[in-house]
């Protein structure tokens, strides 16, 4: 397991030229080297046979393939979803949770950060010690990883969502480096619009992202209507208020005209109220926007437990009434403790 940070797969083919320029290798290779991980799933130089033997022992010791190692794998019964916890060189540790879904959709929720700064009440991560941002390297290995995964099958993954450990926009040059990766069309090769990156409201990351090339979509974790309330279960909100996030986010939909998520965890007896579903239609209508309800998958948070089912109906019928787009988001995972954080907090 590499220490040297600068000993990671370089994922755009311009990265990975230069990098086989400087160890005098020609650079046709990288082509051989990219198809044979992003299109036939090859996992380790070995298997890499069009490449001479010398060849494939000196690669293994200057550019490993992975920047992250798999060390713990839950499958759910019915194989619909899996969570697998990496480690990173420095002993650090991530997740990803890979979902499929009826209609052939298979979304891949990712991290940017190991642990998470932000201390959200209900969040298994917030109770993690923060560690590091992650490298983009990083980053898009966890989609590699899957996509490898999924050839076999005859499969690819069909979105990504910033979704998993840590804030995305605290991360923001190396994230963006990772969507570039992800969107190469000599790597992985998936399109802007099926990534989405999800913010709890870092509002100038808002900002930067309304100036990007890539039309990825915008995700916010607001799961409060109300400053007083927010601020109660995401300390991020003192930072930044519930009337400086809508702003940006009412900015980002004039300058990019694309349809912003909200995401709404409910949270019995906290913010699955009537009072609470009229004030969030008041605060968002006439936005271009979407609004996720997401029933809580349980982390052991004090005093934290999922909405019962006819309250989040009401809730969405209360919205739609209003004028508002809203859904309740199918619920994998639960049998595995998907909610991001919570393998990782069992093996520390």
């Amino acid at each position: 397991m590499s220490s040297n940070l600068e000993q990671q797969l370089m994922l755009s083919e311009i990265e990975l030229i230069e990098k086989l320029k400087e160890l005098k290798i020609p650079a046709f290779r990288s082509k051989q080297i990219l198809h044979a991980l992003f299109q036939e799933g090859k996992h380790s130089y070995d298997q890499i046979l069009v490449l001479p033997k010398e060849l494939r022992e000196k690669l293994k010791s200057v550019i490993p393939i992975f920047s992250i190692f798999p060390i713990k794998a839950i499958i759910s019964k019915e194989k619909e979803t899996e969570k697998v916890l990496f480690q990173l060189h420095d002993g650090l540790k991530v997740e990803a949770v890979l979902m499929r879904y009826k209609d052939d959709r298979v979304s891949l929720c990712i991290s940017s950060q190991a642990g998470c700064q932000l201390g959200c009440t209900f969040c298994a991560t917030g109770k993690m010690k923060f560690g590091r941002n992650l490298r983009y390297e990083e980053i898009a290995d966890q989609v590699m990883y899957f996509a490898q995964k999924l050839i076999p099958e005859k499969k690819h993954i069909t979105n990504i969502v910033y979704m998993g450990m840590g804030e995305p926009f605290m991360n923001y040059d190396e994230v963006m480096k990772s969507v570039s990766a992800i969107n190469d069309k000599n790597g992985l090769n998936l399109g802007a619009r099926k990534i989405t990156i999800s913010t709890a409201g870092i509002c100038e990351g808002i900002e930067k992202l309304a100036n990007e090339p890539f039309q990825v979509n915008l995700a916010i974790s607001l799961h409060a209507p109300n400053q007083e309330l927010r601020q109660k279960i995401m300390p991020i909100a003192r930072r930044y208020s519930l009337d400086q996030l809508m702003k940006a986010t009412e900015e980002y939909i004039e300058k990019t005209n694309r349809r912003v998520s909200y995401e709404y965890v409910m949270l019995r007896d906290i913010n699955d109220h009537e009072k609470e579903a009229y004030e969030l239609a008041n605060l968002i209508k006439n936005q271009l926007c979407h609004v996720n309800l997401i029933p809580y998958n349980v982390t052991g948070s004090e005093g934290m437990a999922r909405s019962e089912r006819d309250n989040i109906l009401n809730f969405r019928n209360i919205l739609k009434s209003e004028g508002i787009n809203a859904t309740i988001r199918i619920t994998l995972g639960q049998e595995i403790d998907a909610a991001c954080g919570q393998l990782a907090n069992k093996t520390e």
